[in-house]
């Protein structure tokens, strides 16, 4: 399948993974507009065939379909996106036999994926349906793209790259077996400086292992696959109930060991995982 945004005059810019829209011009689609921040939204590939419309704190809003955009969306045919005075159509065309074709070689090429140790770090905002109730809309929404635009700035600063967008979080990883523990402690010590300055809190939590990843060369992303994966989100659960800020699973503390004092928060269960699982939260050596 193919994916465009189109202006009112006809005018097509294709979407090859993801694409970052603003001001300045490094941006995918840079718009020479005052009223445009300069790195306004993005629109970001998530798997494959799946966009979503992320505004990342600008001043004067994204708006979709008329309405402010105020969580990650997921974007479908005909949706309308205005920033400023510029609008713009997402489109998607329909999949032709030689699209299916080259899908079925690609769930083909999928039992040769890479597969490896990974790092995987999901992060949240917590209490977020509390905050919605109490704030301002617009002023929610501005936080919210403010806080992702920040936790992308510090993870991609470190080599890292946000898979997915959760409402109101994220799933972010790093290369299979090339990353070195010290990379993921600098992210981590970055993002709690941010978690320490900001008055939205959130939470992350850090898990290393066996990973498959499957590169959707249509829609430009990576796609994660595995048990670990579905690990790291439990983990956010227990994490909230521990009243914890950040977490780390067992394989992720004993690589970080050296850069970070442990505190034993003992062995929880997990929904779909046997037995019970050993959890730490962290000190910095550092602090």
């Amino acid at each position: 399948m193919e994916f465009w945004l189109e202006t009112p005059e006809g005018e097509q810019f294709p979407l090859q993974g993801n694409c970052s829209i603003g001001r300045l011009p490094a941006n995918t689609l840079a718009i020479a507009d005052s009223e445009i921040s300069r790195r306004h939204a993005l629109i970001h590939a998530q798997g494959e065939g799946v966009y979503y419309l992320v505004d990342l704190g600008s001043r004067n809003g994204t708006i979709l379909n008329g309405t402010r955009v105020r969580m990650p969306t997921q974007l479908k045919e005909g949706d309308s996106i205005q920033i400023s005075t510029t609008t713009v159509v997402f489109h998607q065309s329909e999949a032709s036999e030689e699209e299916d074709e080259e899908a079925m070689m690609t769930i083909a090429a999928a039992n040769t994926a890479k597969s490896g140790m990974c790092w995987l770090l999901v992060a949240d905002i917590v209490g977020f349906t509390n905050l919605s109730q109490q704030m301002d809309q617009d002023e929610m929404s501005q936080m919210v793209g403010k806080w992702m635009l920040a936790c992308n700035t510090i993870i991609d600063g470190n080599k890292g790259h946000i898979n997915k967008y959760l409402g109101d979080g994220f799933l972010a990883f790093w290369p299979l077996d090339i990353t070195p523990a010290e990379t993921i402690a600098t992210a981590m010590n970055k993002l709690r400086e941010w978690q320490n300055s900001v008055d939205m809190p959130f939470r992350i939590v850090i898990h290393y292992g066996q990973v498959r990843v499957d590169s959707e060369v249509s829609a430009g992303e990576d796609n994660l696959i595995g048990p670990e994966v579905n690990f790291a989100f439990r983990m956010e659960k227990v994490c909230g109930g521990l009243n914890q800020f950040c977490l780390l699973s067992e394989p992720a503390a004993t690589e970080l060991q050296e850069y970070f004092e442990m505190v034993d928060q003992s062995g929880h269960p997990l929904k779909g995982f046997e037995g019970e699982h050993n959890f730490y939260s962290t000190l910095s050596n550092e602090s």
